[in-house]
């Protein structure tokens, strides 16, 4: 094998692959034919495979002489033969997924002769019979080793949400799932078990019908999922390697099944409604609160509580021309202007189907939604094709294909509801005509926020095309080859547009610019698989890889000022009167990985996985390119020993652990070498154009690595009415890449290096019981999911215990609020103290935390992490006569937020622009809680530590009432199915957090949005 580098850049092409005496080996043997024996001396043994509880035939059923190469399957009548027997007595054995090992102890088979051996197999519990995805594979749920979670379609689609990983968020244990934006289309935050790393990402691998995706799952149609399995241990994750540490989620779409062509037509539509609102002063509040902003630098002489002062009010208000509104009692809710009534609407249809030699799923669908900030929308259309043919009995081949085009337009963004929060409510939004003012007031500074919402464009449009395809060949009954091909191809393209009459421009001039980007990624699979049952006690499965990933992304962006009419926006930047900048980029990255696993079962009871995987990424230096990630795990069903057996209290119970090491490249390409940084020079008084060093190039850089030990106990009891799970895990994560601080004379700032370790621990537990079960055909159940972490840093560069610039401090956590502590309001019995402090009574009281009599940075402390201490949600479904009720709740608790609208330009109490309704301190009104107003500073003294306080919330995320129609009903309209359902999501939250949404205030400056809605689905 060789490596070669690829025109100067640091990406590697692979020439050929390694030739493994080992799998040549396996091969041999695997190919190996039985010896043979002439047909003369032969018999054959036939029969038939049925289900116990019904009696229908199996189809698909293994059926293997034991200790033998003998086998065969049963075709749709549940019929099999096995031919060219030997003469001999023989333990014969069928099994399926799904149900119990079916076995006829003695079978006696004499030459030319014929013998039976029939089965009838009993079902096991439904929640051991599931077949879930693992990594390049599918194991049945009682044989998993590793911390696993499965989320099925139905649950996927019973919330209506445009971002399919947002449909699993309260239903798995241990995963961490926000909201980045309240914009439509805007995506989410998640964490598995924590954060571990300062500078790499934390985000997940996200795998598609087996092949990573490059740019996330935000695209992918939520409808178009089967269901999602989610691997959070090492054991489970280690496979993936370098891609692996912070957990890995499966995603399968829906394929077509054997039987009658089945269409599907799914709608719904629905309105949306903040569910919060910011409560802000009106015009006689504003007024107040001004006139007490003035009166704090002696500029308004008439003292508070007097009714009448017409000539301050005058010289205040009349220069601004609010006066008029002011004693008319007008004032105007720019909140409300800005804000608007959102929808959601969605349209699907599908159409599945197959034989048993072809299935197919072809689905198309297409989703609107206006948000409720004006000007902001988003619109996904989306097709998909699932394809699969035997060709014969030992190949199978398939596809699967994505191509969906999503269309977001933001306008201002964020920025145009925050600005409507601060404009002056005495200011007019029209003119007589109903016009809008550019200019509501004489304040220079400030705009008509409708303004910037018709003449402010920010379209961003995105087309992917994720494709894959895969051949599967059994070379032996036991040994089978999978190749998997997966292309992913995304085209980017952000338009942005501000006009004259902009809070840009302030009526000078206007601007465009065009961002766009190419991303063509790849992944190829080649999958050995060996299974085989080795006598009656043993079971072996063997999965071996080769593979290779390659991405790269070209950008290019280019901004104009000058344009000679608006309307072309920024579809003609030629015309532009200045270029400010033009900008391209090319980024390339590969991988390549070798993997073993093996899966050893004895007695079904006693379960062992081992696997390595070797990752080569190019992002890393020469010589730390490779990394090794070892897992082991052991599983023990307790259930299957006698002593329990014969309590008959659980169907399953499951002991299991694991330990194992994944790593972590996810950081930009070219991050080991040097850099050069674009400068300008001065030659006496003309310009040039030079570089200067950029960054410092760090040969040793390598692998950031996760060890993390799980523990685990499943179980099943009371006849399956009551299942649950409870893990105990602990992650060391070490040679964390970050940027370690260097001494200015080196003529660097900083450099990347392995230089931490950070620790997480916590616990989850998931439990699902069903409390009522076909009583007057009635069954309901209940799901609770609860989760801990703890994380830390265990270490930071060159022996520093804290990096108070990046709030990194050994033994606390990775993201904490690291700031001054809030004290009150300096009282007017506090003047003398005040004073000593360099402060005044009305201003904010800092606490002197170290005592020395003074406030300086020595004063900042930790006050809270970020992090939510626990996360607990709740799912209650029942089912009656057709008729479901689900409702779901969610809870993230302990955690620390800054409210944005506080230590913001909402809250400056300055006078100049409005603010959330506070109850700020004047000398009758001593509030402890705000500082009084001040027109002589643009914001009050340590004004952003006010924002900080308890971000625990409790949603209910959703609530459905729907109800089915049975088939017998709808043969007027030749349909076999037919539901319809009214959903509520967000409809309430419960906090005691002051602003819009403890969940987002971090990451949004637009409400969240309660959202209410009715839909339908026909099959016919």
């Amino acid at each position: 094998m060789t490596l070669r580098r690829h025109a100067g850049r640091d990406c590697w092409q692979f020439t050929r692959v390694v030739r493994s005496p080992l799998v040549l080996l396996l091969l041999f043997f695997a190919l190996a034919p039985p010896r043979s024996v002439s047909a003369q001396q032969t018999g054959t043994i036939t029969g038939v495979v049925r289900a116990q509880e019904t009696g229908a035939p199996l189809r698909d059923a293994r059926v293997t002489i034991a200790g033998t190469r003998f086998n065969a399957r049963t075709d749709s009548a549940g019929q099999y033969t096995i031919a060219a027997v030997p003469p001999g007595t023989y333990h014969v054995q069928a099994q399926i997924i799904g149900y119990e090992l079916g076995q006829v102890p003695v079978v006696v088979v004499t030459a030319d002769q014929s013998a039976t051996a029939d089965f009838q197999l009993t079902q096991v519990a439904i929640a051991l019979q599931e077949l879930v995805v693992v990594g390049y594979g599918t194991q049945v749920r009682r044989d998993v080793t590793g911390s696993l979670a499965s989320v099925d379609g139905d649950n996927v689609h019973e919330v209506p949400k445009v971002n399919a990983i947002e449909a699993i968020k309260g239903r798995v244990a241990g995963v961490d799932i926000v909201t980045t934006g309240n914009k439509p289309g805007d995506g989410v935050r998640v964490r598995l078990r924590g954060e571990r790393s300062l500078k790499a990402s934390n985000d997940p691998l996200y795998v598609l019908d087996g092949i990573p995706m490059a740019g996330g799952i935000g695209d992918l149609n939520p409808r178009d999922i089967e269901s999602i399995d989610v691997l959070k241990d090492a054991s489970a994750t280690a496979i993936y390697g370098s891609r692996g540490a912070n957990g890995v989620v499966l995603i399968t779409t829906r394929k077509g099944r054997a039987g009658a062509t089945n269409f599907t037509y799914d709608s719904y539509a629905g309105y949306q409604a903040p569910l919060r609102r910011v409560r802000l002063f009106n015009g006689p509040e504003f007024a107040e609160y001004r006139r007490e902003a003035e009166r704090a630098r002696n500029n308004y002489k008439c003292a508070q509580g007097v009714a009448v002062c017409d000539s301050a009010d005058a010289k205040l208000f009349g220069p601004d021309g609010t006066l008029a509104a002011l004693r008319a009692g007008r004032w105007t809710d720019w909140q409300d202007l800005v804000l608007q009534e959102g929808a959601q609407v969605s349209n699907e249809i599908g159409v599945t189907g197959g034989s048993d030699q072809t299935h197919f799923a072809l689905t198309a669908g297409q989703l609107k939604q206006r948000g409720i900030v004006k000007a902001q929308d988003f619109e996904r259309r989306s097709m998909r094709l699932n394809f699969d043919h035997e060709l014969s009995p030992r190949l199978r081949v398939g596809s699967s294909t994505s191509l969906i085009r999503t269309e977001q337009n933001v306008g201002r963004g964020d920025a145009v509801y925050t600005e409507a929060l601060t404009n002056n409510p005495l200011g007019m939004a029209f003119d007589t005509t109903g016009a809008i003012l550019f200019k509501p007031t004489p304040d220079g500074q400030r705009v008509n926020p409708l303004s910037d919402i018709q003449n402010w464009t920010d379209d961003r449009t995105r087309t992917r095309l994720f494709g894959t395809l895969f051949a599967g060949y059994d070379l032996t009954r036991a040994l089978s080859w999978r190749v998997n091909f997966g292309a992913d191809l995304t085209f980017n393209r952000r338009g942005q547009f501000r006009g004259a009459q902009t809070q840009q421009w302030q009526g000078s001039s206007a601007d465009a610019a065009m961002w766009e980007s190419k991303t063509v990624a790849y992944t190829l699979d080649n999958i050995l698989t060996f299974r085989r049952s080795l006598g009656t006690d043993h079971r072996v499965d063997v999965t071996a890889l080769y593979s290779i990933q390659h991405e790269r992304t070209e950008r290019d962006s280019m901004q104009v000022t000058g344009l000679p009419y608006e309307h072309q926006k920024f579809f003609d930047l030629g015309s532009g009167l200045k270029p400010d900048w033009l900008g391209s980029g090319l980024s390339a990255w590969a991988l390549q990985s070798f993997m073993a696993r093996v899966n050893y079962t004895f007695k079904d009871r006693y379960l062992l996985t081992v696997s390595s995987r070797a990752d080569g990424s190019s992002r890393l230096a020469p010589g730390q390119k490779y990394g090794m990630f070892p897992s082991v795990a052991l599983a023990w069903r307790l259930s299957e020993e006698p002593f329990i057996r014969s309590s008959g209290l659980f169907s399953d119970l499951k002991l299991r652990a694991s330990y194992g090491r994944t790593g972590n490249t996810a950081i930009d390409p070219y991050q080991t070498e040097g850099s050069l940084t674009r400068t300008m020079y001065s030659f006496l008084d003309q310009p040039a154009v030079g570089f200067r060093p950029g960054r410092l190039p760090n040969p040793d850089l390598r692998w950031e690595k996760t060890a993390q030990l799980d523990a685990g106990l499943e179980f099943t009891i009371a006849n399956n009415r009551l299942s649950g799970s409870i893990d105990y895990y602990r992650a060391d994560t070490r040679d964390l890449i970050m940027e370690r601080q260097l001494p200015p004379t080196t003529g660097y700032s900083n450099i990347l290096e392995n230089v931490g370790a950070t620790r997480n621990t916590g616990v989850e537990v998931a439990l699902s019981t069903l409390l009522v079960q076909d009583w007057h055909g009635m069954r309901w159940n209940v799901e609770v999911n609860g989760a801990a972490n703890r994380n830390r840093i265990v270490r930071l560069s060159s022996g520093l215990l804290s990096d108070p610039g990046n709030k990194w401090f050994v033994g606390h956590p990775i993201s904490v609020a690291y700031d001054y502590q809030f004290g009150g309001i300096w009282q007017l019995q506090d003047s003398v103290q005040a004073k000593a402090y360099g402060s005044a009574p009305g201003k904010i009281r800092v606490v002197d935390t170290n005592g020395d009599g003074k406030i300086d940075q020595n004063d900042r402390i930790i006050l809270g992490t970020t992090f939510p201490a626990s996360t607990m949600s709740m799912t209650s479904r029942l089912d009656w006569k057709g008729i479901d009720v689900s409702i779901m709740a969610v809870a993230r608790l302990g955690f620390l937020v800054q409210d944005s609208l506080r230590n913001g330009g909402q809250s400056t109490l300055a006078g100049r622009y409005n603010n959330i309704d506070v109850d700020y301190w004047t000398p009758n009104n001593p509030s402890n809680t705000e500082p009084r107003p001040n027109a002589a500073q643009e914001n009050p003294d340590y004004g952003g530590i006010r924002g900080y306080g308890d971000g625990s919330f409790l949603k209910v995320r959703t609530i459905t009432v729907g109800y089915t129609v049975s088939g017998g009903h709808l043969r007027w309209m030749r349909a076999r199915s037919l539901r319809i359902y009214a959903s509520a999501l967000d409809p309430f939250m419960f906090t005691q957090f002051r602003g819009l949404d403890p969940e987002s205030a971090l990451n949004s400056g637009v409400p969240s949005y309660r959202t209410l809605m009715m839909g339908v689905t026909l099959g016919i």
